[in-house]
């Protein structure tokens, strides 16, 4: 057989191959198209731009001034009210909701681990907009905790093994903590889910706050911000110094970046 009956031989093999394999386990995308584990327009979530999404977390707001009475400051006129700061910057890939909603979904809960080595290189860019001007050194990147019987169901940790991805992607360095959050979110109130806290353990902990360890909180889905901040919280009081935290989604935007959104 000659050179170049050779690659037509292996790519022969290989559509066999994947024809026997996709009798076994079809490949499919979250959003049901056929013949492919991502499509085309759900890559292009994983491709877009960052944007800052605390703004939308109530839980990550702090009363930074209160007015009793309006209040001119120059040519400005501030109302009465009170004013907030959030606790630390968040970015997310965009809004929990439709095609990424699904994607998400179908990561975490239905089986398609193989999405986080796809979700992991979409968050490095997120990572570096913290980072910039913040230190020198690669941050060490920190999964948000679940609770034990999640990952049971589940089987396995997939903060975890995003941070994993992220780190093999040149994110940051992972930064797997003995860490558990006290309750639940289910069944809580807007005021309990603010006060949730996080628990942290272990030598790695220790270490890492007597340095003064740079690094930025990873999760899959921001709501109230509540574990965000159960997170900072306790990393923080371990001597760790908290850039910021990255999402995939945030179950709201700020209504500028949800318009380019879909404009764009």
């Amino acid at each position: 057989m000659t050179d170049t009956g050779h690659p037509t031989l292996w790519g022969m093999l290989r559509g066999v191959a994947a024809q026997t394999c996709a009798l076994v386990a079809p490949r499919h995308c979250p959003c049901g198209q056929e013949g492919t584990w991502l499509c085309q327009p759900c890559t292009k979530l994983l491709e877009t731009a960052p944007c800052r999404v605390e703004s939308c977390c109530d839980a990550l707001q702090e009363l930074s001034a209160a007015r009793v009475r309006d209040v001119e400051l120059g040519d400005l006129l501030l109302p009465a009210g009170v004013d907030h700061t959030p606790l630390l910057p968040v970015l997310a890939l965009g809004e929990y909701g439709g095609d990424l909603q699904r994607l998400i979904l179908a990561w975490k809960n239905g089986g398609m681990l193989h999405l986080g080595a796809r979700i992991a290189p979409a968050l490095a860019p997120a990572v570096a907009r913290l980072v910039e001007g913040a230190d020198p050194a690669p941050p060490f990147l920190v999964p948000v905790p679940s609770q034990r019987s999640a990952r049971l169901r589940r089987g396995e940790d997939h903060t975890a093994e995003l941070v994993r991805a992220m780190e093999c992607s040149g994110a940051g360095h992972a930064l797997l903590l003995r860490a558990r959050p006290t309750t639940a979110q289910e069944g809580q109130g807007a005021r309990q889910r603010r006060t949730r806290q996080i628990l942290l353990r272990g030598r790695a902990a220790r270490e890492a706050g007597r340095q003064g360890a740079p690094v930025v909180i990873v999760d899959d889905v921001v709501t109230t911000g509540s574990t965000l901040r159960g997170m900072h919280q306790a990393l923080t009081s371990a001597g760790m110094r908290v850039l910021g935290a990255v999402v995939v989604a945030s179950a709201r935007v700020p209504a500028q970046s949800a318009a380019s959104e879909r404009t764009g």
